[in-house]
């Protein structure tokens, strides 16, 4: 079958590569070299919808299972002690569950999609709250989107913290925030893409407290979406900046974002049109990824072309942005961008492609 979902770790000297196909079924290939290895990969099959997570514990190497109760449509998250499990439950509840014990369920109403977002303390974030009522651009694989993003801690109490409500119409448009620190105080901010029907889609910042405290431009227009993509070192004079990509469906236009402080704005300080990295209708928001793919020591944006057949090294310069390098893919790519870092510290790049090959480079 076309692979659907792609995960990488290191493993038994080289990288493990598991494979996720249209039909659920799991593929697992161990690279060392270029030596190519088949590797059964428990369980052999997922839902389909739903990302794996791949966990390597004493040498062994599997992909996270949930209970039945679990939404099909999204991933697990094991916290920091890993022993304890987070899921969305198919009624939208947050469930905590240690070894086959529930210690916690809250009613949140996630979307049935929702990613939940963890940091080293074991708090969580996810999108709940979902509504089809209030915006009904349905880009992401329904209808549904959050009115809400729901902050909960995990030790010693279980407990939600903080449920911070957007004002109708507005919604989250998108299945999990970014968790980040944009204004250099040491605490992170909580970015999202809030969309309504009459100005479409804009990149905001809230702080934990759920005070708006950075916005950039709305598009203008409804039914148009900004796929926000990650949150790195991306300036010239490595300083945090936001990438996201402005209408991936109908133009594509990767932007670059860096905050000013004192007028609670996030500029758009760059723009590199002809990038598309998202495809319509799907829950895959991995087609893109931050690194240093190249080993000059920059981080770069890698992100498909629009017809998904090359990839490209897109870094901030002092005028804006450039494309340094672009990657044939040799076919059209059919899943999220995964990597992984070798033994002598250098980064895996791997993809699925329509041709139901999985294409890798050193």
């Amino acid at each position: 079958g076309e692979p659907r979902w792609l995960v990488a770790a290191p493993w038994d000297g080289g990288s493990l590569w598991v494979a996720v196909l249209e039909n659920g079924q799991v593929q697992g290939v161990l690279l060392r070299g270029e030596a190519v290895t088949s590797v059964p990969v428990a369980p052999d099959r997922l839902p389909p919808d739903a990302p794996p997570v791949l966990v390597v514990r004493d040498g062994h190497a599997s992909l996270l299972t949930v209970p039945e109760d679990a939404s099909p449509l999204t991933a697990p998250l094991l916290l920091p002690d890993h022993d304890l499990l987070a899921y969305v439950a198919r009624n939208g509840d947050l469930v905590l569950l240690r070894g086959s014990e529930e210690m916690a369920r809250f009613p949140v109403h996630a979307l049935p999609d929702a990613r939940i977002v963890g940091d080293e303390e074991g708090r969580l974030l996810l999108l709940t709250d979902a509504t089809d009522v209030r915006y009904t651009h349905g880009v992401l694989g329904d209808r549904l989107e959050a009115a809400s993003i729901t902050l909960v801690e995990t030790s010693p109490t279980p407990r939600v913290v903080a449920r911070m409500e957007l004002p109708a119409p507005q919604v989250v448009e998108g299945i999990a925030p970014i968790w980040a620190d944009m204004t250099g105080d040491g605490v992170r901010e909580i970015i999202v893409t809030v969309s309504d029907g009459d100005q479409g889609a804009r990149i905001v910042a809230f702080n934990e407290a759920g005070e708006r405290v950075l916005a950039g431009p709305a598009i203008g227009r409804g039914h148009r979406w900004r796929d926000q993509l990650a949150v790195a070192p991306f300036g010239p004079d490595a300083a945090l900046e936001l990438a996201d990509d402005l209408t991936p469906h109908i133009g594509g236009v990767v932007e670059f974002y860096r905050p000013d402080l004192a007028a609670g704005r996030l500029e758009i300080v760059a723009q590199v049109p002809g990038y598309s990295t998202h495809v319509l209708g799907s829950r895959n928001l991995g087609m893109a990824l931050a690194g240093d793919f190249d080993g000059d020591g920059r981080v770069e944006l890698l992100a498909p072309s629009q017809d998904k057949r090359h990839l490209a090294g897109i870094r901030r310069t002092a005028g804006g942005a450039e494309v340094t390098w672009q990657l044939p893919t040799g076919g059209h790519i059919t899943t999220n961008l995964a990597a992984v870092t070798s033994a002598d510290g250098h980064l895996l790049l791997g993809l699925g492609r329509s041709d139901k090959i999985l294409r890798v480079w050193p």
